[in-house]
């Protein structure tokens, strides 16, 4: 298990995401594949991987912190977590499990840096289709502001899209869409479309530790000042760490820097802690940050969110 503990007993099923083992101390358990480091089988049984359309009889064995899948001609892969198997089933099935979908969905409420008389509702989240070697993950995050004693009512939105296309365990890369919108400020919208190659250092329930580099097409709109189209190198980190047992902490962020333009660094990103209070339900606290080192004229060089919310995962 993740936390270093061994359970020993006969394995019945993992369907769904779920494991089902017989025991001799407490019967049938159900153990949520999430939490599962490794497992080592004493005979053959219909293995299917993520992203295969049938099962094949294949042994596990572990080694360390490391899952090994052994194929029938007796072939070996070795994975640092066990999320590239599927199912696990006693007689040969119709066919294997081809998709994994996981999301969240976050309500809450915002603060400006600096702003007290404004209240801001956000809804955020994302939707991610994997199997073994592509990865498709959708976001959004929408915000509505009202000014206190005032009818006037401003809107944020921002959609996103990423591929990623695995070729080890580790290495892939990526193509991704961005488009973000701001009804008054100066920059109207930003529309980011790029490349890159990525490592995945680590991806498991306790931690996440993933960079990118490539470059990324900027079209920046304003309402004011001449509209900008720039090309950038760009870098990104994805890290994600189980402090306690219901208690996360997160990080994302994307840096750009403008090749064809004076204006040069671009920094986007957040982080904050998750507080699980079931197995679904969390508690959100969040910080976001947007900095432009050389802004247009009239415009902050930093932008900073406090984002406080419940959501949902499944």
């Amino acid at each position: 298990m993740e936390n270093g503990d061994v359970i020993s007993g006969k394995i019945k099923s993992l369907e769904a995401g779920k494991l089902v083992l017989s025991t001799r101390y407490a019967g049938d358990i159900t153990v949520n594949w999430r939490h599962v480091r490794s497992l080592e089988t004493d005979q053959p049984m219909w293995v299917g991987l993520i992203g295969e359309k049938e099962s094949q009889q294949r042994r596990l064995k572990s080694n360390g912190d490391q899952l090994v899948v052994v194929d029938p001609d007796g072939y070996e892969r070795s994975f640092s977590a066990a999320w590239p198997v599927a199912e696990i089933l006693l007689e040969q099935p119709v066919l294997a499990s081809a998709w994994d979908i996981t999301g969240k969905l976050n309500f809450g409420l915002d603060s400006d840096q600096g702003v007290d008389n404004e209240t801001i509702f956000t809804l955020d989240g994302d939707l991610n289709i994997n199997d073994e070697w592509n990865k498709n993950s959708f976001k959004w995050d929408i915000e509505i502001e009202k000014e206190k004693d005032s009818e006037s009512i401003t809107k944020e939105w921002e959609l996103g899209y990423a591929y990623s296309r695995y070729f080890t365990e580790h290495w892939f890369v990526q193509g991704s869409l961005d488009q973000e919108y701001d009804s008054t400020e100066d920059l109207k919208s930003r529309l980011t479309l790029g490349g890159s190659a990525g490592y995945r250092f680590r991806e498991t329930i306790n931690e996440t530790w993933i960079t990118t580099a490539g470059l990324t097409h900027l079209w920046e709109n304003y309402r004011l000042e001449d509209n900008q189209k720039n090309l950038a190198v760009t870098t990104g980190l994805l890290y994600r760490k189980k402090l306690i047992d219901n208690l996360e902490y997160y990080f994302n962020s994307k840096l750009f820097y403008r090749l064809s333009s004076g204006r040069e660094w671009l920094f986007d990103g957040e982080h904050g802690l998750k507080v699980g209070l079931s197995e679904n339900l969390y508690l959100n606290l969040m910080h976001y940050l947007d900095y432009d080192s050389i802004p247009v004229e009239g415009a902050d060089k930093t932008s900073s969110q406090i984002k406080f919310g419940i959501g949902y995962s499944w």
